[in-house]
């Protein structure tokens, strides 16, 4: 990763100033190109290891050097980790990028600890790519039929999954048996502060147990990122505020389903198979969304926070709770 670092930006200060803290990082070697015409060529006679690259670039723009480099495109390496540096993009270019499975963003100004923290979580998790194939194949297809809740033309909730999401945010009772309408609020704006010093958005209950304290614990750490994503919003954070639930909230989905999955098969539970499908799913939705926070902190106020509150209710509650008889008698 800190062999070179290709820096691509047609502003000079910002393009030379981030060429520097890259080197200041470790980099032995840091590239720079003024677009992503002169990227492609640099990347094909210097084979750096790393780019950072600008979005709005004449005569090519960071979008389309993205989809070029990943569809292999003039013997380029499709595969090499690329951080995407916005500002005002759209959420349709967001979600171009992320289909064609960019590595990171930064949002603009760019300073020497937010480039060092995502260098360090492209070095510590690296993102598998797909084939050229593939990329090659959604290049030759319009980009412009991707939305905010699919991933590389997959969908990760489906239209029934949709549509009772709505119903919950707009805090109508959805078709469950346990619904959630009377303790937690319908959006943050309507909600009365708690008399607390933190606001919160939902509070734990013992109907809420999925029969295991191991697992129960790893939920309330969920319900507490929740209800402090909440609290930022009611409070007026902004931007870089939200990136530590964020962190919190990866590292939970991560342990999580890796526990709960070992421990139902230890169990031998029916519905394991439905159940790894959802988390599937749902670990695909969070990856997209992570990285559009990323691209816009703005999306923290909204889409994380709609997918925070979905996933409680829609799989926590309603869903894991179904497991509850499987770890009967167990203390």
């Amino acid at each position: 990763m800190l062999e070179k670092c290709l820096v691509v930006d047609d502003h000079d200060m910002i393009r030379e100033t981030i060429a520097i803290m890259a080197k200041s990082l470790g980099f032995k070697e840091s590239i720079t190109a003024v677009d992503g015409a002169d990227a492609i060529s640099k990347l094909f006679h210097h084979r750096p290891s790393l780019i950072i690259t600008d979005l709005q670039m004449e005569p090519i723009d960071g979008l389309e050097m993205l989809r070029l480099i990943r569809s292999g495109r003039y013997g380029l390496p499709h595969d090499i980790p690329i951080i995407i540096l916005t500002a005002n993009a759209s959420e349709h270019v967001i979600a171009q990028c992320i289909a064609f499975d960019v590595d990171a963003f930064l949002v603009k100004p760019v300073n020497r600890q937010s480039l060092q923290d995502r260098i360090t979580q492209l070095s510590q998790q690296a993102k598998p790519k797909k084939t050229i194939e593939h990329y090659f194949s959604m290049y030759q297809q319009d980009p412009a039929k991707s939305t905010a809740f699919q991933v590389n033309g997959t969908v990760a909730f489906n239209d029934q999954d949709l549509k009772e999401f709505d119903m919950l945010l707009h805090g109508q009772k959805a078709d469950t048996s346990q619904p959630l309408h009377a303790q937690t609020s319908p959006t943050p704006e309507a909600s009365k502060p708690e008399e607390d010093d933190r606001k919160k958005f939902i509070k734990w209950q013992d109907r809420f147990t999925v029969g295991n304290e191991e697992l129960d614990t790893s939920n309330k750490e969920l319900l507490n990122i929740i209800n402090d994503t909440y609290d930022l919003i009611v409070t007026h954070h902004e931007g870089h505020a939200f990136e530590d639930v964020s962190n919190r909230f990866q590292h939970y989905v991560k342990q999580h389903i890796f526990r709960e999955e070992a421990l139902l098969e230890e169990r031998d539970y029916s519905r394991l198979k439905i159940h790894q499908d959802i988390h599937a799913r749902l670990v695909k939705q969070a990856d997209f969304l992570v990285l559009k926070c990323q691209a816009d902190p703005s999306f923290y106020k909204t889409d994380f926070f709609k997918l925070l509150r979905f996933w409680w209710v829609k799989h926590v509650v309603q869903e894991d709770t179904k497991y509850k008889s499987v770890f009967s008698g167990e203390k």
